[in-house]
């Protein structure tokens, strides 16, 4: 009762403007807004990357190696290690041969060592 007689008298008091303008507030629905708006600013964002993308400065060009397969044939295989063994047997052909005068050296030093009589 007394706060309708205050309402009657005093309409325009600043308590009474304030408690008005918070009951006309639903925190839902801001709540809400601020959803949508944080929302319709992520959208806007990723538009706009879309639409304006940012290239690097130098870009590199990166060689792609085809996907191998994960089950290799077995002819396929052994294909792939015969090759192998081919090339590892050229380099092994191609290879300087150890001198003469290199193990001669080695031995007149393994006798100055000691080493050439406990190795035997």
């Amino acid at each position: 009762m007394t706060n309708w007689f205050h309402k009657l008298f005093n309409p325009h008091c600043p308590s009474c403007i304030e408690q008005k303008h918070e009951d006309s507030i639903c925190q839902s629905c801001e709540t809400l807004k601020m959803m949508l708006e944080q929302s319709n600013y992520e959208k806007k964002q990723l538009l706009d990357k879309l639409l304006n993308p940012v290239l690097p400065v130098n870009p590199t060009l990166v060689e792609y190696e085809p996907i191998q397969p994960k089950n290799i044939p077995w002819t396929v295989r052994r294909q792939m290690l015969e090759a192998e063994d081919r090339k590892k047997a050229e380099l092994l052909r191609n290879a300087p041969k150890p001198s003469v005068e290199k193990s001669a050296s080695l031995e007149v030093l393994e006798k100055e060592l000691g080493i050439s009589e406990n190795i035997k």
